[in-house]
């Protein structure tokens, strides 16, 4: 195929939920041709620490959020924007994109604004079924909104450019392997049932907590086995629990390859980050969601009720009765097989495997109708 020719500036960060749907978009636009990348992001977002790494050209704004309770650091914000926009207008001037793409976080804000001003082409990947403030404000200067969900449609009204109902891109390096390999990899016994238990690569205390009181008695009634990644910082605290030694768990503070981790389960809890349901998607194995109650606008709530609708998973919320309901469900799952194949079954109505070529193919689209306008005006001179 001939190599196409081009530059796209991919911004968006704060955290991996922003950052690994545009690297999966630059890794799927790679295969399509020769482009010039440029990524920005904040002065203090992951970003920082993922993507230089990775060999893509890298630029910094000031911008931040803007904190919901009264903060001093609020009274910032003004300033910040200011300068981010002089910033943004500064590499826009410099790298003269062909398409401007924003994944999300206050990072993509000045930025893709800027762009839909100047006139080129720009896109919005919305990871949520509840999309976010940058979101809604830019959905009415945006050409495209790639989005996981319709119902996002429901909440921009002021909606310019076209919704595509793509999914979210999942990164390449996610690999299923035969569950007797995955089995044997972390020492388990192919004869019992399997229970997954990650809340993110930073932990979530209620849900260690919880499951801590759940250990002794599934492992108890149902044989079950805990894969239990308990996030960095509360490896340490999880450790003092009597349930972290128990002889069917394996403790983790981080797993590295997910595939794996995934391969071996027979349920599945998590939290209900828009990235992971993604990569659940592709795993297609009955789970509990925990949505994370102090989400910005709730939005793991509204993912996650979007996909029990479905009948693929079954939401649990912290707060009054969590552990109680936590233990229902877990052994409505471990004693009902057929039950955890029909939720399996159902998440393929959100298995979008070709997402980031999608998004890949609609970013050609717009680099196509730039370069056809920027003819016509030179025409015109």
């Amino acid at each position: 195929m001939k190599p196409v020719q081009g530059k796209v500036l991919f911004a968006g960060g704060g955290t991996g939920g922003h950052i690994y749907p545009a690297l999966a978009t630059i890794e799927a636009l790679k295969k399509e041709g020769e482009f010039e990348i440029l990524y920005v992001g904040g002065y203090a977002g992951l970003e920082n620490e993922i993507v230089p790494p990775l060999g893509i050209p890298f630029r910094r704004i000031w911008i931040s959020g803007f904190l919901r309770q009264w903060t001093l650091r609020n009274l910032l914000f003004p300033a910040k924007l200011l300068v981010s926009l002089w910033q943004s207008y500064r590499i826009l001037r410099e790298f003269q994109p062909d398409v401007v793409v924003g994944t999300g976080g206050y990072v993509s804000g000045p930025v893709v604004y800027l762009a839909a001003r100047q006139g080129i082409p720009t896109l919005i990947q919305e990871q949520d079924s509840y999309p976010g403030v940058t979101t809604r404000l830019l959905s009415r200067y945006a050409d495209v909104l790639c989005t996981p969900y319709p119902e996002v449609a429901e909440h921009l009204p002021r909606l310019k450019g076209r919704l595509q109902i793509t999914g979210n891109p999942v990164r390449s390096s996610l690999r299923l392997i035969p569950r007797e390999e995955a089995i044997q990899r972390w020492g388990l016994n192919p004869e019992k049932p399997v229970v997954l238990v990650f809340g993110g690569s930073q932990g979530a205390r209620a849900l260690n907590q919880a499951v801590a009181q759940l250990v002794p008695e599934m492992a108890e009634t149902f044989q079950a086995q805990f894969l239990w990644q308990t996030g960095k910082k509360l490896f340490a605290e999880v450790q003092q629990h009597m349930a972290s030694r128990h002889p069917a768990v394996r403790l983790l503070p981080y797993i590295e390859d997910m595939g794996a981790a995934y391969s071996a389960a027979d349920v599945i809890i998590s939290r209900a980050g828009a990235i992971t349901l993604a990569e659940l998607s592709q795993v297609q194995k009955a789970c509990i969601l925990v949505p994370y109650p102090y989400a910005a606008a709730n939005h793991q709530q509204h993912n996650a009720e979007a996909v029990q609708r479905k009948g693929a998973a079954i939401v649990v919320l912290e707060g009054e009765r969590f552990v109680q309901r936590l233990r229902q469900e877990l052994q409505r799952l471990l004693q009902d097989a057929n039950l955890r194949r029909k939720m399996g079954e159902a998440w393929r109505a959100f298995y979008k495997p070709r997402a980031a070529r999608e998004i890949a193919g609609i970013i050609l689209e717009l680099m196509g109708r730039n370069v056809h306008n920027q003819t016509e005006k030179g025409q015109e001179k």
